[in-house]
C-alpha cells in the first residue's frame, strides 16, 4: 500500500515538474535570447549568447541599456500612476467600507448592492462612453486622465473586500472605543486600519497588478509619450528603430517584469495572509 502511494506521489510531482518547465520555457527564451544579436538568433532558436562565451559582458549587457534608455521615463510614470492609484483606491475603499459596514443609515444597504451591481459591468463596455467623458473634461494626455479612473473602477472591488473584512471585527472593540471617546474618525484610523494591514495589503497588490498590466486605456487616452506607461510604451517600441534589434525588446520585456518580480517577493506573504484572513469571505 505504500508503495503504490509513493508511486503515485512520484508520478503526481513528475507531472507537476514537467508542467513546470514547460511554463519556465517561455521566460528561458527571453532571457537567453536577450543576450544575443539577431545574427544569432537567425542560426539557432536556443543557444549559448556569444557575448557569454567570450565574456564580453559590455556587448552582453548592451541590449539592457538600450532598453532601459526607452523604458526609463514609462517605468516612472507607471510608478507614480500606480502609487497614487493603490492610495486613493485603498483610502476611498476602505472609508466608504468602513460606512457601510458600521453605519445604519436608510438606504444603506440599497446603496450597497448599487455599488456591488457594478461589478457585473464588464469594463470594455465602459471604454467609449468613458473616453468620451475625460475627453470632454479635457484630460486626455495627463496623469489625470489614468488616475482617475483608476480610483473610480478600482473602488468596487475594494469596498466589497474591506466591508467583507470590517463585518467581522467584533463590535464591542467598537463600543469600548465610543466609550473612550473616539470619534468616529479616531475609531477609524486608531482601530480600524491596524487590524485591516492583510486586507489593505490584498487591495494595494491588486491594484497595482492592475495598474501595471493596464494597457488598453493608457494606449487609447495618452498620445503623448510624454505620459505614457510602460504597456503602452512596449507597445510603441515594437515599431521604433530599436526593434530593429530582437534583442533589445526582449531585454526590455525582462527589465518591465523586473518591478512586479520585486512585489512579488515582498507582498506574497501578506497577501496570501490577506486571503486566508477573511478578506474574500462572503
Amino acid at each position: 500500500m505504500k508503495r503504490r502511494k509513493r508511486g503515485n506521489d512520484l508520478l503526481l510531482h513528475a507531472i507537476l515538474l514537467t508542467i513546470l518547465g514547460l511554463t519556465l520555457v517561455p521566460f528561458v527564451f527571453l532571457l537567453n535570447n536577450s543576450f544575443r544579436s539577431n545574427y544569432e538568433l537567425d542560426h539557432a532558436f536556443f543557444g549559448i549568447p556569444e557575448a557569454l562565451v567570450k565574456k564580453d559582458w559590455a556587448a552582453m549587457f548592451q541590449s539592457y541599456r538600450d532598453a532601459w534608455q526607452v523604458l526609463r521615463p514609462y517605468t516612472a510614470n507607471t510608478l507614480f500612476v500606480a502609487a497614487i492609484t493603490a492610495l486613493g483606491v485603498t483610502g476611498m475603499g476602505s472609508i466608504t467600507a468602513f460606512v457601510f459596514s458600521r453605519y445604519r443609515f436608510p438606504g444603506h444597504r440599497f446603496l450597497f448592492m448599487c455599488v456591488l451591481s457594478f461589478m457585473m459591468i464588464p469594463g470594455i463596455l465602459t471604454l467609449v462612453p468613458s473616453f468620451l467623458l475625460v475627453k470632454k473634461l479635457g484630460l486626455l494626455n495627463s496623469y489625470w486622465v489614468l488616475i482617475l479612473p483608476y480610483i473610480a473602477g478600482g473602488q468596487v472591488f475594494a469596498i466589497f473586500l474591506f466591508k467583507s473584512f470590517f463585518d467581522g471585527l467584533p463590535g464591542e472593540l467598537f463600543e469600548s472605543a465610543r466609550m473612550d471617546g473616539a470619534s468616529h474618525l479616531k475609531q477609524y484610523t486608531a482601530l480600524v486600519l491596524p487590524l485591516s494591514k492583510q486586507v489593505l495589503s490584498v487591495v494595494l497588490v491588486t491594484n497595482i497588478l492592475g495598474t501595471w498590466n493596464n494597457f488598453l486605456w493608457p494606449l487609447v487616452t495618452n498620445s503623448d509619450a510624454k505620459y505614457q506607461t510602460i504597456s503602452a510604451g512596449l507597445y510603441g517600441m515594437g515599431s521604433s528603430t530599436l526593434a530593429v534589434n530582437y534583442s533589445n525588446l526582449f531585454a526590455a520585456y525582462a527589465l518591465s517584469s523586473i518591478p512586479m518580480l520585486i512585489l512579488f517577493l515582498y507582498a506574497t506573504k501578506p497577501f496570501m495572509a490577506g486571503l486566508t484572513s477573511g478578506a474574500f469571505k462572503a
